[in-house]
């Protein structure tokens, strides 16, 4: 008589050896599989929920799975190796933005625990852990995460903001990177850094089209960066009427530049903390 065992490992690790081929850092789809597979969602379905429940597999949510390396402990087996890899697999179209990317361009100096998705795609809640990985998500009209840079993280290309797009997302809303606070240092590292760009930070700026942010904007440039004229009179120009606070998500109003249309309501000194 065969050995059904294994016979049934030798099949398992077969179909595994299949799905590992089009995974994407370790993640795949279940319609992914039954392609890959040439099987009906149904068989596909039925073969992955096997391969679970072997320990082949771990269920990321419904319709995704993690393929489990064989060396996986049990502390690491349900660990997804890159968060950024999980977010374009779950949440594309999308990119990372916002700390994660300041992270990633070394504009700030400052360890967030989660990673930050600005995503088009129909996200139902602002946070999600999966697999470990705890994800901050933004949903945004689809257009706005077009044009995005492309990193390689494995064998997958990421798309992730630029260091000017990263800004310019902040100035329109400075929760993106942790508030105004975190805004004003990272604006002062990128003016130190080789890669400043005046004219590029105010093509970003065009692309968005936010009043807000060109009056954020042009505030701190006379507040914090060295003299930039021409900067400023980009921002005088392109601003908007109204009067909207700098730090939204601070309660208080502080005081009213009217050169602006801000109130004033956090410490905009490099280096100090909020008032």
């Amino acid at each position: 008589m065969a050995d059904t065992t294994s016979t049934a490992s030798s099949g398992s690790r077969t179909t595994l050896s299949l799905l590992a081929r089009s995974a994407k850092g370790g993640l795949i789809s279940a319609e992914e599989a039954a392609r890959v597979l040439g099987v009906t969602g149904r068989v596909a379905a039925a073969r992955l929920s096997r391969l679970v429940a072997a320990g082949w597999l771990s269920r990321a949510r419904r319709g995704l799975y993690l393929i489990l390396p064989l060396e996986a402990s049990s502390a690491t087996a349900t660990t997804v190796e890159d968060p950024w890899v999980l977010a374009e697999v779950l949440l594309s179209p999308c990119y990372i933005g916002g700390w994660s990317a300041a992270e990633h361009w070394g504009l700030t100096e400052q360890i967030f625990r989660s990673t930050f998705v600005v995503t088009a795609a129909g996200a139902r809640s602002k946070s999600r852990t999966l697999l470990g990985a705890e994800l901050h998500i933004v949903r945004v009209p689809r257009k706005r995460v077009t044009g995005a840079a492309q990193v390689w993280r494995g064998p997958l290309r990421v798309s992730v903001s630029d260091r000017e797009r990263t800004i310019v997302d902040a100035l329109v809303d400075p929760a993106w990177v942790g508030g105004v606070r975190h805004l004003i240092e990272i604006l002062a590292a990128y003016r130190r850094g080789p890669d400043w760009s005046p004219s590029k930070l105010l093509l970003r700026m065009k692309e968005l089209g936010r009043g807000s942010a060109y009056k954020r904007l042009g505030f701190l440039t006379e507040e914090v960066l060295d003299e930039q004229p021409s900067l400023v009179a980009a921002c005088l120009q392109a601003k908007t009427t109204g009067v909207i606070k700098l730090d939204p998500a601070v309660s208080s109003r502080g005081h009213m530049v009217k050169r602006w249309g801000l109130w004033v309501n956090a410490n905009v000194a490099v280096g100090q903390d909020s008032a």
